[in-house]
Parts: C-alpha cells; structure tokens; sequence
C-alpha cells in the first residue's frame, strides 16, 4: 500500500512541477488578475501590459521580487500600467 501512494504522490508531484515556469498559464494569468486593483485599474488591460512587460511569466516574479536592484523595468511596467490601464 505504501508503495502505491508513494508512487502516486510520485506522479503528482512530478506533473505538477513539469510546467514551463516561463509559460503563462491561466492560473498565473489568474494570479495577476487578483493582485489588480479595480478600482484604478481596467484588470483585463492590467494583465494585457503585464504580459507585454513580461514575456516569460518568472520574469514576472524574480523582477518584483528584487525591486531595487530592478528599478529601471519595474518603474517602466508601472509607468506602461498606469498610462494605459488606469479607470
């Protein structure tokens, strides 16, 4: 029995890692979405520039995740978001 659900645990694991980190998905696509604030923001154009900012969705994150040593792109995606996509 354990070796069972050793092997599925295995096949999960293993399919849900195999996704291309640069690909972006509909649950990324997602993710991005629910971070717009729509109250400033057209979410549908808010994704559309972050894709165009982005190609490969990890830029994405390893980008805004290290902000300060990214200035110059970060603060052109939010110049681009904020030119085109604002309410």
């Amino acid at each position: 029995m354990k070796r069972i659900y050793f092997s599925f645990a295995l096949l999960a694991t293993t399919l849900v890692s195999c996704g291309d980190p640069n690909e972006w998905t509909d649950e990324r696509k997602q993710i991005v979405k629910d971070k717009c604030d729509s109250e400033l923001f057209d979410c549908d154009c808010f994704l559309k520039s972050t894709m165009e900012s982005f190609p490969n969705a990890q830029d994405y994150n390893t980008t805004l995740e290290n902000e300060s040593k990214n200035q110059e792109k970060v603060d052109a995606y939010w110049d681009k978001v904020y030119e085109e996509c604002m309410n």
